[in-house]
């Protein structure tokens, strides 16, 4: 079941390649009742098509309106505004104020539609449902004035918005001692290459190491657990995504924080880009749940949030865009999740999710419809349906994949002697990689179709 706090749909007027475009994000579809898992939304194309722009625009809706705003630097004239659908109510900022005429994207659901505020310095006019009263209004008020060093009289907050980008921030960095966190959970949480916090994160990890080490001394071994419950989270995605065995450390004598990767302790700046990469957001996103006060209580992953990720994919190899996906689907199960992405394998990885491709840069007008994602889908098809690709590799290695099909073709008409079948995948996966996987993709296809076992290997 849909969780209230969700994005319903967004129309971008006069915004980078955007004429006058709307996207509407449905629920997923899923026929068993008892999954739980995030809701995901994924923006494909070309390079210029927009992707980043949708991010911005959406990320928008929750953040605190400045003069660095990333979306404003795309605004193309007086006429450049989003309309938006959060949590049943219509919304909309841009350059003037609107005429509270419902278009199709916000429909009957303007309500006592107020404004928020208007700034001719930095020139924006933000209007949102029922004014102040409303939870979009409160969020972002009480987002900008929290203080993590106030225990009395602060907001309970009912969800949360974050944004990043798929950069590999983390590195180490000294710091003198443990002690307490004053930056605020909401500090550049919508600034995507700002969000992830390698300092922050790294006395994180050390207070946590700290605080976990000083339960079990005395004995209180529940509040050990507690402390170690959001570390032990991280480290499990990272083995289901990237088959490692990670585990954070504080060293004493030099006081450091360190990564044991593989049982063998490495110090930050030399661990693999994409595992920095998924590092770097993912326990930055851990430590800004824990010091939330959430209105409903709970697991801190299981919160009702909102997550912006630009080219999750980047620095990721393959087999690791396959996973991360339903890794993070799984570990966030209330989160509505917005994702850029180049790769076939990231499309390809997750079911019951929604894929709007873009098109290729000009002027973009009109519904882009949503698409179910292609888990179940050959790469192949993926690249052909999603990306408008239909050559991806060099040419001899295309003329393989051509005789590859060609054999497949016949195989199941006729499903027998798989071994001239099998031949064709062997050589194709001396190709590399990504040839391997594809073809190994098909090969299961294969098998579940005609009930015979095909394997590379």
């Amino acid at each position: 079941m849909r969780q209230a706090y969700h994005l319903e749909s967004v129309a971008l007027k006069q915004i980078g390649v955007f004429d006058d475009a709307r996207l509407d994000f449905p629920s997923i579809q899923t026929e068993r009742k008892d999954a739980a898992k995030a809701e995901i939304h994924l923006f494909t194309g070309p390079n210029g098509c927009g992707k980043s722009t949708l991010l911005y625009a959406l990320a928008e809706v929750f953040d605190k309106y400045s003069t660095g705003s990333l979306i404003r630097r795309r605004f193309r004239g007086a006429e450049s505004s989003v309309d938006f659908v959060f949590a049943n109510k219509a919304g909309h900022y841009g350059v003037r104020k609107p005429d509270l005429q419902p278009t199709a994207c916000m429909g009957n659901q303007f309500g006592d539609f107020q404004e928020i505020y208007i700034d001719l310095s930095i020139g924006i006019f933000f209007g949102y449902g029922e004014g102040h009263k409303a939870d979009l209004s409160k969020y972002k008020l009480s987002a900008q004035q929290f203080k993590p060093s106030n225990n009395h009289s602060q907001t309970d907050f009912p969800f949360a918005a974050f944004a990043y980008s798929g950069q590999r921030t983390l590195r180490d960095i000294k710091f003198q001692a443990i002690q307490q966190i004053d930056n605020s959970p909401f500090e550049a949480a919508l600034s995507f290459e700002g969000s992830a916090r390698p300092q922050v994160l790294l006395q994180w990890i050390a207070n946590n190491r700290a605080q976990s080490a000083l339960a079990k001394a005395d004995g209180e071994d529940n509040a050990a657990k507690t402390y170690d419950q959001a570390l032990e989270k991280i480290t499990n995605l990272i083995r289901e995504v990237c088959d490692l065995d990670l585990e954070f450390r504080l060293e004493r004598s030099p006081l450091a924080v360190v990564a044991r990767l593989n049982g063998e302790s490495i110090h930050f700046d030399g661990l693999p880009d994409g595992l920095k990469s998924i590092i770097s957001w993912v326990a930055d996103l851990a430590l800004r749940l824990e010091a939330i006060p959430w209105k409903m209580p709970g697991e801190v992953f299981s919160q009702p949030i909102i997550l912006f990720l630009d080219e999750v994919d980047i620095h990721l190899h393959p087999k690791w865009q396959r996973r991360i996906l339903p890794a993070i689907q799984k570990l966030l199960p209330n989160a509505q999740i917005f994702v850029s992405t180049h790769s076939p394998f990231v499309v390809g990885s997750v079911e019951d999710a929604w894929v709007y491709r873009l098109p290729e840069g000009g002027h973009t007008s009109g519904k882009i419809e949503a698409i179910p994602s292609g888990a179940g889908k050959s790469y192949r098809l993926i690249l052909e349906e999603v990306f408008g690709t239909e050559g991806e590799f060099d040419v001899e290695t295309e003329a393989l994949f051509a005789d590859f099909y060609q054999l497949r073709e016949k195989f199941l008409k006729t499903p027998s002697q798989p071994d001239t079948l099998l031949q064709a995948a062997r050589k194709l996966e001396e190709r590399g990689n990504e040839a391997a996987l594809i073809v190994g993709s098909e090969l299961r296809q294969i098998s579940r179709i005609t009930g015979q076992e095909l394997h590379l290997a």
